[in-house]
């Protein structure tokens, strides 16, 4: 494989001769398996605005979040294993807006930190979220977390399609924010790697018993 082109947005691999299979598995894990970091729970404390609880929660859960995969593990595999996380498998964050004598726009750059410094945030500040009338006010916690799309398309890293130009095969891949587009890539790499060692260990492990049962 060698990169064919690549900015800050999308990567082209040229796959050269590798089964299809394998880069579309490549495709699909890049799709499903990617971990990334978006909302996951969200704590309203007060919300007099025009849009509901459930409304307000869905836009800002929606929202990428720029991850750090060296500093935070999935909560399924974190070492707490607690249901409110710890400061290794949760971030959280304040959204917290009020209109006094105009309308006011509440934009993701109003997303604000508990632990000042880290690395992750919203990729822009301005995707708006909910307007403000006069007299409103927002004000909730957003407890951001680590996921995979399989599980909801919002922890998607992005656009993953393999296509054939001029008799070769090419792999492209757009991010949509969370992660470099190279490193959905290579992280995508990692994982079917180690499924494919995983399953070599397994299946080794299961001919061993079957001919020790029939010695």
């Amino acid at each position: 494989m060698k990169v064919a082109a690549e900015d800050q947005e999308s990567i082209t691999i040229e796959v050269g001769d590798i089964p299809h299979y394998v880069v579309n598995a490549l495709r699909r894990t890049i799709l499903k398996e990617v971990p990334t970091m978006a909302v996951e729970e969200v704590l309203v404390i007060e919300n007099s605005s025009s849009m509901t609880n459930e409304v307000l929660s869905h836009r800002v859960s929606l929202i990428p979040f720029i991850t750090d995969l060296k500093n935070y593990k999935l909560p399924e595999e974190c070492e707490c294993q607690s249901r409110l996380g710890c400061e290794r498998c949760v971030a959280r964050f304040v959204l917290k807006g009020e209109a006094s004598t105009s309308v006011v726009t509440l934009y993701s750059r109003d997303i604000t930190p508990e632990k000042e410094g880290d690395v992750v945030a919203p990729f822009s500040g301005d995707i708006p979220i909910v307007y403000l009338a006069p007299g409103q006010r927002v004000e909730m916690e957003l407890y951001v977390r680590l996921g995979k799309g399989k599980k909801h398309s919002k922890w998607t890293p992005g656009v993953a399609t393999v296509y054939r130009e001029g008799g070769k095969t090419y792999l492209y891949v757009e991010s949509y924010g969370f992660l470099p587009p190279r490193e959905i890539f290579v992280k995508a790499v990692e994982i079917v790697k180690n499924k494919v060692i995983a399953f070599e260990d397994s299946f080794g492990e299961m001919v061993g018993d079957a001919r020790r049962k029939e010695g």
